[in-house]
């Protein structure tokens, strides 16, 4: 009898560990992180363990955080997004990769999916909310929510591929820029008919180099378009064309692709650690995703020395 109490007290602890689906409370290695603002009056986005649960009898999601939860019925979610990130989880420098989010998951380089979920409020307004699952379980995850809310899930793919560039070939590389970190004013980019609008955004990923004047530059053609640091975005408007748009460290990052007049494109410099210097790379992600990071993040307000 006591083998048995024993055996299904450990079983109930196992069920109740790291993230679990409908009423079975299947356990799963690793855990899933939900991602939001520190605090009202401090907007930088913090990573904060989670489990997360879908409830087929009854019709709901939930993510259990003590500080960020949700519970969230199916016929209230709006949209789900799923998006590779190229970064290491809990505030680790980022790891490097590029390609189609179907063949980047399979990537040892690939830490984790984002999950993008967009639902409305009992007053009728629409939030945002954003979880992370760990590279392991992330075709199971997509799977499942995909069979609970169907065609509202979709999965971001891209094939801009970032690809190291020479520094050297870049012709603004010598420009000298003056940031400052304007946490006051958060200007929102908006189109414009006859301009292609760039939107770039530093994600806050390391302490270590937070704050430190490092500087992460993004390079269209011939001349620098925006300057960020860690935890800053900024956006720019460009005239139609192709370009090779390039994230510039320590190293130079990015891709060519063809920008459309009143169109709009949605970029991250991650940033990783290489020798111990900062060194980034461009990727391509969903209006989604980038908007929500840029919610998190400070306005870049930066001009070119003379």
């Amino acid at each position: 009898m006591r083998k048995s109490i024993v055996l299904a007290t450990a079983l109930t602890l196992v069920s109740l560990c790291s993230f679990a689906w409908g009423e079975e409370a299947v356990g799963f290695n690793g855990h899933v992180k939900v991602r939001f603002s520190k605090s009202a009056t401090d907007r930088r986005l913090v990573d904060k363990d989670a489990d997360f649960f879908l409830d087929a009898a009854n019709g709901k999601l939930t993510v259990r955080n003590a500080e960020h939860g949700l519970d969230v019925k199916y016929d209230d979610i709006q949209k789900v997004i799923f998006d590779v990130s190229t970064r290491m989880r809990g505030g680790a420098m980022s790891q490097v990769v590029g390609g189609l989010a179907g063949a980047a998951i399979a990537s040892k380089h690939v830490s984790h999916y984002w999950c993008y979920i967009e639902y409305k409020a009992a007053d009728g307004s629409v939030h945002q909310y954003m979880v992370e699952f760990p590279k392991d379980e992330s075709p199971q995850a997509i799977d499942k929510v995909k069979a609970a809310l169907g065609d509202k899930v979709t999965v971001a793919e891209f094939e801009e591929t970032a690809e190291k560039i020479e520094k050297n070939t870049l012709k603004d590389l010598q420009s000298k820029d003056e940031l400052k970190v304007d946490e006051k004013n958060h200007p929102i980019p908006e189109l414009k008919p006859d301009k292609a609008l760039v939107v770039v955004v530093c994600p806050p990923l390391a302490a270590r180099f937070e704050g430190k004047g490092i500087q992460f530059k993004l390079h269209a053609n011939d001349h620098v378009v925006a300057v960020n640091k860690e935890g800053t975005y900024g956006f720019a408007y460009l005239d139609p064309g192709e370009y090779e748009l390039v994230s510039q460290a320590e190293n130079a990052s990015g891709f060519k692709m063809n920008l459309e007049a009143g169109k709009d494109y949605y970029f991250l410099q991650d940033t990783f650690m290489g020798a111990w210097k900062a060194r980034t790379a461009l990727t391509r992600h969903s209006k989604e995703l980038v908007m929500y990071e840029l919610e998190g993040a400070y306005f870049s307000d930066w001009k070119q020395k003379k």
